[in-house]
């Protein structure tokens, strides 16, 4: 889980190590490099997971298409490993990689309440979270209808990549 990812990661680089800063959220206006430094831990709570996910996906779908007849046939044919790989194994086998990312990216809404509150980050989770701990209804309304907002057009998109990726799949 992200808490526990991103509990480990401040204790290792920012207090054992000393090479990222755990410190008050600073705005990339103000001092750009302290801003980097500090987004690292952050993103790689929130994608650590995300990022294995996919790529497990990837590698099985990828398996899964390099076993069918057509590959064995491109590869019979003398075609370049690169052009076999990238444009007849990869392209076949994005679609469930596809879903996969837009179903991480909804969870990742998800995810940011939970890493705002440990890297002490203002946001939508963090106004979300003062909203529910005072008892101010429209803000909770409000942030809880943009996350599904926001959910929504995820889920649009992948189902324009879908079209776009796939020509079998278009949608009239």
């Amino acid at each position: 889980p992200s808490f526990v990812v991103g509990t480990v990661l401040i204790l290792i680089f920012g207090l054992k190590l000393g090479w990222l800063p755990q410190s008050r959220f600073v705005e990339f206006r103000d001092d750009p490099v302290q801003h980097i430094k500090q987004i690292i831990l952050p993103v790689a709570t929130l994608s650590a997971s995300a990022i294995a996910v996919v790529m497990r996906m990837t590698r099985s779908s990828m398996l899964e298409v390099v076993r069918q007849d057509y590959i064995r046939t491109a590869r019979a044919k003398g075609l370049i490993e690169k052009t076999v790989v990238l444009r007849h194994a990869l392209r076949n086998a994005i679609n469930p990689v596809v879903s996969i990312i837009g179903l991480e990216l909804a969870a990742l809404l998800g995810g940011t309440v939970i890493v705002e509150t440990i890297f002490n980050w203002p946001g939508l989770s963090s106004l979300l979270m003062s909203g529910v701990r005072s008892r101010d209804y429209p803000v909770i309304q409000g942030v809880v209808l943009l996350i599904c907002v926001l959910t929504i057009l995820i889920n649009l998109l992948v189902d324009i990549a879908y079209g776009l990726l796939d020509p079998r799949i278009r949608y009239e």
